[in-house]
């Protein structure tokens, strides 16, 4: 059955789609609405918030195939680039967004089973278009404060309010407490030549600093994960604010830290 697609100004796109909990005859029917709907208007992709559903639910056209991607997320993500997007919601708009160059998502198909796939370039963006419809996003909310005030005074009734309590941010505070510690990790292992072409005493002083230096960077990660915690309650729309990748940046960081300081107390402290 083919439905009718929410437009600029229904509020419903503000709205933080569910989970998917069951897979049965009902879902079967939406996945077809949705397959229908994205034949009549030649969509490439299409979420389920889109038509009035609030389930995370999207369906990607892949050659000709339509492809169900059920609680869609991405775990991993790699590279930035800016490319230009417009909006089945708001029509007549375009904007130059940045993204993730490539993602890793999980997700479960139509029958409820778990998968995982690599995405990049063009159908990597088109993902994360319109898995930020699912969190209660739109494109809008990754563009500058600047760029979004020209949006707003362009349309009649100005930008849909966000419902949900904050749009995502361009910029997460968080991350420069992983930044922070990627850094400091960086410059310890850059001492790890110091052993080659100086003294004993000299690799003796490193390493003391060395060790110093190491013991801020648990302080850092543990920062990250609180502060993540908080911006995960406030941006609760963001998909890179999920549990789940804050936990993997976190745990990534701590191994890393763990392969340094290895690295200090095996070879410059020797």
């Amino acid at each position: 059955m083919i439905r009718n697609i929410i437009k600029y100004p229904d509020p419903m796109v503000r709205l933080i789609s569910a989970n998917v909990r069951f897979f049965n005859d009902e879902l079967q029917d939406w996945i077809a609405d949705m397959v229908d709907t994205m034949k009549e208007y030649d969509l490439e992709a299409l979420s389920a918030i889109l038509i009035g559903i609030q389930y995370n639910i999207m369906v990607v056209k892949e050659d000709d195939i339509y492809t169900p991607y059920i609680n869609g997320r991405f775990i991993k993500h790699a590279g930035k680039v800016t490319a230009t997007e417009r909006s089945i919601y708001y029509e007549g708009i375009s904007v130059d967004v940045e993204r993730y160059e490539r993602i890793t998502l999980i997700y479960e198909d139509e029958h409820g089973a778990p998968q995982s796939k690599d995405l990049e370039g063009e159908k990597a963006r088109l993902f994360q278009h319109y898995l930020d419809y699912c969190f209660g996003s739109t494109f809008v909310d990754r563009v500058d404060k600047e760029v979004k005030e020209r949006i707003n005074n362009h349309l009649e009734f100005g930008l849909v309010k966000d419902s949900s309590g904050g749009a995502c941010p361009t910029v997460f505070y968080r991350d420069y407490f992983k930044r922070a510690a990627k850094y400091i990790m960086i410059a310890v292992l850059l001492t790890f030549a110091i052993p080659f072409f100086a003294s004993k005493e000299v690799s003796h002083k490193v390493y003391m600093v060395d060790k110093y230096t190491l013991a801020l960077i648990p302080m850092l990660i543990i920062s990250y994960f609180l502060y993540a915690q908080y911006e995960s309650r406030k941006f609760k729309q963001c998909t890179s604010c999920q549990t789940g990748n804050i936990i993997g940046v976190a745990t990534i960081l701590f191994v890393q830290f763990l392969i340094v300081s290895i690295g200090v107390f095996w070879w410059v402290g020797r």
